[in-house]
């Protein structure tokens, strides 16, 4: 069986060790990326990614950039909380415009971190559904188009 992936992308080795062990508890498998661009190339290329642990402030691209990136251009259905320590009701609402999951504040309860991956893993798996469901009443419709023509 394959595991589900929470992929955490944080400078900070510790505090990405702490989210970590959380996911592990859990039944996750977890990767570290400590950059936005290397985080991207693990979710690019890693399908069993569903949840993202984002820090907001990393070297380089920041955080927001990094949702935006995988979003419009990886078109990813991984759910991605950004993880903040300096958490305002701006960059929750900039957050969530860029199509994050939502926001967790550091320093993070053991708790909160379990609950908001297993929401965001359930809406990732109603995602996927939707998206499969689409593109088979697309093709169905092509199907259908296809075979009038041919009449």
């Amino acid at each position: 069986m394959i595991m589900s992936k929470v992929l955490i992308v944080d400078d900070e080795r510790d505090v990405a060790d702490v989210l970590a062990e959380i996911c592990q508890l859990e039944g996750y498998d977890t990767e570290w990326a400590p950059t936005a661009e290397i985080g991207l190339k693990k979710l690019q290329f890693d399908q069993d990614i569903v949840v993202v642990l984002l820090d907001k402030n990393l070297p380089g691209m920041s955080g927001l950039d990094f949702i935006k990136k995988a979003k419009n251009d990886l078109k990813s259905y991984a759910q991605i909380i950004l993880v903040t320590g300096y958490p305002s009701a701006e960059a929750f609402r900039e957050a969530i415009k860029s199509g994050a999951y939502t926001c967790l504040k550091k320093p993070f309860d053991m708790n909160e971190v379990i609950r908001v991956v297993k929401d965001a893993h359930k809406h990732y798996e109603r995602a996927k559904q939707l998206k499969q469901l689409f593109v088979r009443d697309e093709e169905k419709a092509l199907k259908e188009s296809l075979d009038r023509l041919k009449k």
